[in-house]
């Protein structure tokens, strides 16, 4: 078996060791999330109410202001932009586990929070406004994280001096190419969120 051939499951293994490290991360925070929003008192969930209906009803009048191209891209893409600055550092390795956690924690507590307010009818409505464009760039950020983790690890192994990183390897054409899906998987999730979440908020907001 060649060098070549030996250096590519060794990155393989390295790949799915911090994809699954960064997805369990992920889902305790999910966990956290979904029992932090039972923390959310009466006054709270009226507050929260009172808000998200207000929101929902303009959307549903089409009088809503809707956001900026580059706000919901920034939104939608910033984890991402994080995960490829921590694929250069040597910090990744801890950084990127946490940063998962983070993610979940977010996303769940958005859902759990809303259903908290509005009883199990508000989840139509939640998926509709937090789990559209999730389900795009979710994939996303788990498939940067996983070249990240492992480019990352190359690097340390390199200072630590257990081995010399293939830089050219590493951050060759399938990282490129990975990381431009991505991208383009984003700018998917970025027009998904402009122009389907709207509508998909007024058709669900009748099970409110």
């Amino acid at each position: 078996m060649n060098r070549n051939r030996v250096y590519t499951i060794k990155t393989g293994e390295q790949a799915f060791f911090g994809l699954t490290i960064c997805m369990v991360f992920f889902a305790c925070g999910i966990i956290a999330g979904t029992f932090s929003a039972r923390g959310l008192d009466a006054s709270g969930t009226q507050a929260l109410q009172q808000s998200m209906l207000g929101h929902i009803a303009q959307i549903r009048a089409g009088t809503v202001e809707s956001p900026g191209f580059l706000s919901v891209f920034w939104i939608a893409g910033r984890d991402h932009l994080l995960v490829l600055f921590l694929g250069f550092s040597l910090l990744g390795v801890f950084c990127l586990p946490i940063l998962s956690a983070v993610r979940g924690f977010y996303l769940s507590f958005s859902i759990a929070v809303f259903v908290r307010a509005f009883g199990t009818g508000g989840l139509p409505v939640a998926l509709s406004l937090f789990g559209v464009s999730a389900v795009i760039t979710v994939p996303c950020f788990f498939i940067l994280v996983s070249q990240a983790f492992t480019a990352t690890s190359e690097l340390g192994r390199g200072v630590l001096g257990m081995g010399k990183p293939h830089i050219g390897t590493l951050y060759g054409r399938g990282y490129v190419l990975r990381t431009a899906l991505c991208f383009l998987g984003i700018l998917a999730a970025v027009l998904l969120e402009l122009y389907v979440t709207p509508a998909l908020v007024a058709w669900t907001s009748s099970f409110l």
